[in-house]
Parts: C-alpha cells; structure tokens; sequence
C-alpha cells in the first residue's frame, strides 16, 4: 500500500479523492489533521481506490522536490543533487517527477512553507505559521492515479530517500531564479533599543553600527552572508539592510539595530537573545564608561545652553540691546 521508504514518523499523510491531486477536506493543512502511515482511516481510504498527499512533520528533515520542468532542473545541476535519491512520476517521459532527500540544515525560516520556483517547488517541513502548525503544501504519494490517467510511478522501488546539503539545494536554485530563495527581511522580531531618558538614541550618541556578515555579497538592498557572532553552516544566515537599520539572523529568527549588534560584540547578550530594558541599562552603562567624554561633553552643552536661557542673560541681552540703541 504505502511504499516502506515512506513509512516514517516524520511524515504525515491526508486523503485526496482518487483521480485528483488536491485535498477537499478543511483545514487538511493543520498538522493536527495529519494522518500517521498505520492509520486505520488512511489505510481503509486507500483500499477504496482513493488518492493520498503527504508533507514532512514538524521537526522533519525532509525535503520534497516537486520538479515541474526536469530539463531545466537538470541543466541547473539538479540531477547531480537527486539522481539517485527517491523519486517517482506520473509522466511516462518524467519530463515532470517528484524527489524526497533529507537535509539536516533546512533553515529555520523556511519551515511551514513552500518555495515555488519556475520548474521547482520545494516542500519544507510543517512549522507554526500565524501562530498555527500548519504545513506549506503536499505531494501527492506514489500510487495515486494523476488526473491524466496514469499512476505515480516508483523510478527504483529499492531506491533510499538520500541527504543533501541545504548549500547545494540553493546553488541549484540560485541557477534556476538567482536571490528568490533568500527571504527578506521580516517586518516583526526586530529589538531596537528604548528612547526613555536620553535626548538622542545612544547609536547616534555614541556612533554605533551594524555589524556586516562575514564574506559578505549584495543581494538587493540587503548585504547577505554568515553571521560574524556564531557562523554558518551555509555561510547564508544573515542579512543586513542599512536603509532599515537592522540586522536579522535567520538562524534565531531576530534582528537588531545598531545597539543591539553592539550589546552582542561586547557579551552583554548573546545572539538570539531579546535586547530587554535591563540590558539597555547595563549597555548605556559600560558605554559611559568607556566614553566618559561623551558625558562630559553633553553637560558642558547643558550648562551653555542653560546659561542662555538664564533670567538674568536674557536682561542683560535686553540692556545691552537699549544702550547700543541708544548711542
């Protein structure tokens, strides 16, 4: 019924009526609907000719490459990464075929998605999207009758699903449509240090910047590359948009402005800890240390400015404005 290659903990399986490849059941998607390969409901829907689809479970390592164009695929180097890997196909000439591969590095931020490319779609394991374990999308399985007649067919039936390495997985897609897998910047998890008590932010008091990425290359208006704190298994784990301000490590999925970055260089924080009001306190502390000019400075400004505005200065402009016109 179900091949032994998949039957695995880390894949969960829904029911499609036979002779079509999408589910019609609601909410098919929420990992919590996710049927394991022993369930007696899968196994009796299969019994009765239907179709089935699956998706990596939360915590997986699968990846699932549902390859739309395989001459393209191929001439991008695709075939080097599954060509001896699990695969299987509807068309008779597999100018279109599904692959699964394990890959130990998936990124973090991928997880509950799905990437469509122009002859690739990759099918990343489930993950919390909008607060909700949800999967990205799903394969329909091996057996299963294609809307044009044909069975999805096993290419070798004793074929092992293989690993890979995420760093080769983007170089085919870096050839197929350069920069679509690296994702931007998001708009939430982003510290930036509290204004409370001070005129100016301490990154523009003190001068303080972004730190780049290590082997840093252009991407947009992004700079991309390993992170300079931890590194990088795939040398891709960090952006850095100075038009923004930030600095976003994708492995722990939380940004920084410039006084964060500087917070994690001097060891107050680590990366990937949040840059809370009591590690503000210690960071504006160690800064007036270490730049007590700066201080010193700004009380001296204080002081002229007060002198200004003094009662007794504004008289005296007053005076010296009557007897000089007076003369």
């Amino acid at each position: 019924m179900i091949p032994h290659q998949l039957q695995r903990d880390d894949l969960l399986f829904i029911t499609i009526p036979a002779g079509q490849k999408g589910p019609i059941t609601p909410g098919w998607n929420l990992v919590k609907n996710g049927l394991r390969y022993d369930d007696p409901a899968l196994l009796q829907h299969l019994e009765r000719g239907g179709n089935y689809g699956m998706y990596p479970a939360p915590g997986s390592d699968l990846l699932m490459l549902d390859i739309d164009n395989a001459e393209a695929f191929h001439g991008a180097g695709g075939l080097d990464l599954v060509g001896e890997t699990y695969r299987y196909s509807a068309w008779d000439d597999r100018h279109k075929y599904r692959a699964l591969v394990t890959c130990g590095d998936i990124p973090e931020i991928w997880r509950g998605h799905k990437s469509p490319l122009d002859a690739l779609e990759i099918y990343f394991p489930a993950g919390t999207v909008r607060g909700e374990m949800k999967s990205g999308g799903q394969c329909v399985s091996p057996g299963s009758l294609h809307p044009n007649g044909n069975r999805y067919e096993i290419f070798d039936t004793e074929a092992d699903i293989l690993p890979v390495f995420w760093g080769d997985v983007l170089r085919v897609c870096e050839r197929l449509k350069p920069n679509y897998m690296e994702r931007k910047i998001p708009e939430i998890g982003i510290y930036r240090e509290p204004q409370r008590g001070y005129k100016n932010l301490i990154r523009i008091r003190y001068g303080l910047m972004l730190v780049m990425p290590d082997n840093p290359r252009p991407s947009g208006n992004e700079i991309r590359g390993a992170s300079p704190f931890h590194g990088s298994d795939t040398g891709n784990n960090v952006a850095v948009n100075p038009q923004k301000g930030v600095f976003y490590c994708y492995r722990h999925r939380i940004g920084y402005d410039a006084a964060g970055c500087d917070a994690i260089r001097r060891g107050i924080i680590q990366c990937g800890d949040p840059y809370t009001e009591d590690v503000f306190k210690i960071h504006i502390s160690q800064l007036e240390t270490d730049y007590p000019e700066i201080r010193l400075a700004e009380i001296a400004e204080y002081k002229k400015r007060q002198k200004k505005t003094s009662p007794f200065e504004k008289y005296r402009r007053i005076i010296n404005k009557v007897e000089g016109g007076s003369k």
